[in-house]
């Protein structure tokens, strides 16, 4: 009996040539964008090298920062002269380098996300910074300026588009490329052709910016502490330059202010204190609003049809505007914040645990009403996971939490008591509430903390996500598809073994590549990572 042949392969079609004349340029305003932007960053080798020059002769210091500046500006415009792209029916190519050549190879179905990023020069000047990620570490490709025309083009014929093999056809129209169904048409600046129907900028606007919602913008201490810290480190770094005697007035000296000591001027800081403190919140509050209209303004979030499924796109900005779309298959969960004083106000935060980014933390909305993150939040992840009923872990993480508490409040209360001993006030009758009061305030609020670490906590398996929720003042509720759950981690110290817990952390290359499910009960924690992931864990369980 003979053995039936194989039969054999049929042979890849080869893929068409694509003509050297589809290398597109880089819009003509590069040239200035470029510059500016490498002069920018050498202002402090200018400043450094004019006041190191200035200090014997002015003029040579003045030459010496036009020649830094001459030689900044020349760097800048090679980008312009040696950048081109095209985009094949398969690949984006990017060729760049002066002295050394380099051609950067992007395949179109590995492209995960374009970001379209605008400064306040690049709007004046009517161009757009395109940047290209493909889901590696440190594969990202960046095209600084293209106009706003040619950017859009470029993102739809990355993400949304089919570039048609006719692209060649169009030049051989004798070509042997087989698979178009329907016509094309060139687009203007000559590139890959995209059917018609592909580039369609129609989609489903899943959440807009609602004006109603710049009320939470004073209410982000985040956002507090980065600018109070911001000032302080400005005035601690200018003090000396700052002419407090002519702008104010004051003239502080040897513990003296405009030649009175300072102890005269404590009965006015009873008053000019709370004074003080109005001034600073209603000037946080204008300033914080004004900040959240610049970065958010027309703030749109678009579900659109991508080359492998759905892409979320989502554009926001005033002087500087951007664009990011990424495609919903690289989405792997999302994470709703709700920080002290956001959430008395009923707001929240809502970020998304992505892969294969540049961040894959991205906030989806500015801080917005409970109802809108979780009305969103269910649209992007598929199910209702922010509102599922959790599993608590039982009593000995509150006890653990008030044992917590009684330390910290110990500590507070020490370190507020030891240096008012030391230095020579333990009898001074007015101070002594000074300790008292950290005792008591820091008792309420560490106890109250930890009531609320302990209400806080818990867990949720559903058919598609793994959803944890912890946190004191600030509550974070994550929720992590199972399918992203690359590995567990099951940690115990010797506390935690006494107590019969675990801290458990679901490794995943999303967001911040892991997520923490703490002082979990330990029989808890082996359930939970055998049910999340059945295929994972059960070999390693009897």
């Amino acid at each position: 009996m003979s053995t039936p042949e194989t039969p054999p392969t049929p042979p890849t079609p080869p893929q068409p040539p694509v003509p050297e004349d589809e290398w597109q340029r880089l819009a003509g305003w590069t040239a200035v964008v470029s510059p500016i932007s490498t002069l920018r960053q050498a202002v402090i080798p200018v400043a450094v090298g004019a006041f190191g020059a200035g200090q014997a002769n002015p003029l040579i210091g003045l030459l010496v920062a036009v020649g830094i500046a001459v030689v900044a500006a020349v760097i800048g415009l090679i980008p312009w002269l040696t950048t081109t792209y095209r985009v094949t029916p398969t690949h984006l190519e990017v060729r760049k380098g002066l002295l050394n050549r380099t051609t950067l190879t992007a395949r179109l179905d590995r492209v995960r996300s374009v970001d379209l990023n605008s400064t306040l020069v690049h709007r004046a000047l009517g161009v757009t910074k395109v940047s290209v990620g493909t889901g590696v570490d440190e594969g990202q490709i960046n095209l600084d300026s293209l106009t706003k025309e040619s950017a859009a083009r470029l993102r739809r014929e990355l993400l949304h588009a089919t570039p048609s093999p006719s692209a060649a056809e169009a030049v051989e129209p004798g070509g042997e490329a087989s698979g178009d169904e329907g016509s094309t048409e060139s687009t203007a600046t000559g590139g890959s052709e995209v059917s018609p129907a592909s580039v369609a900028d129609d989609g489903e606007v899943i959440a807009k910016l609602d004006w109603s919602w710049i009320k939470y913008a004073p209410l982000n201490l985040k956002n507090l502490a980065i600018a109070l810290g911001g000032l302080a480190a400005f005035f601690g770094a200018f003090s000396e330059l700052i002419p407090w005697e002519q702008t104010l007035g004051l003239r502080v000296d040897d513990g003296e202010i405009n030649g009175r000591p300072i102890e005269s001027f404590l009965d006015m800081l009873l008053i000019a204190i709370p004074i003080a403190v109005v001034v600073a919140v209603l000037v946080w509050a204008a300033g914080s609003c004004v900040g959240y209209v610049v970065r958010w303004w027309d703030l749109q979030v678009v579900r659109e049809q991508g080359r492998e499924g759905t892409t979320l796109r989502r554009s926001f900005g005033l002087t500087s505007t951007r664009a990011t779309t990424v495609e919903e298959a690289k989405v792997r969960g999302a994470t709703s914040t709700v920080g002290p004083l956001i959430g008395l106000a009923g707001g929240a935060d809502l970020n998304l645990l992505t892969t294969g980014l540049d961040d894959n933390f991205p906030a989806v909305l500015p801080t917005a009403p409970e109802s809108v993150v979780s009305t969103v939040g269910r649209d992007i992840l598929g199910e209702d996971a922010f509102s599922a009923e959790l599993t608590g872990h039982g009593p000995r993480p509150r006890r653990r939490y008030w044992f917590r508490a009684l330390i910290g409040t110990a500590i507070v209360t020490s370190l507020a008591l030891v240096p008012t001993v030391l230095i020579g006030v333990y009898g001074d009758l007015w101070l002594w509430w000074l300790p008292v009061a950290v005792l008591v305030i820091g008792f309420v609020l560490e106890l109250l903390g930890a009531e609320l670490a302990h209400r806080h906590l818990g867990h949720a398996l559903t058919e598609r996500y793994l959803v944890v929720r912890s946190g004191s003042f600030t509550t974070v509720r994550t929720a992590l598809q199972t399918e992203g759950i690359i590995g567990w981690r099951v940690k115990q110290t010797y506390f935690d073994r006494r107590l019969g817990l675990a801290q458990v952390t679901a490794m995943t290359a999303a967001g911040r590549e892991y997520v923490e499910v703490p002082d979990v009960p330990v029989e808890t924690a082996v359930a939970l990572a055998t049910a999340a992931t059945p295929r994972t864990v059960s070999e390693f369980v009897e």
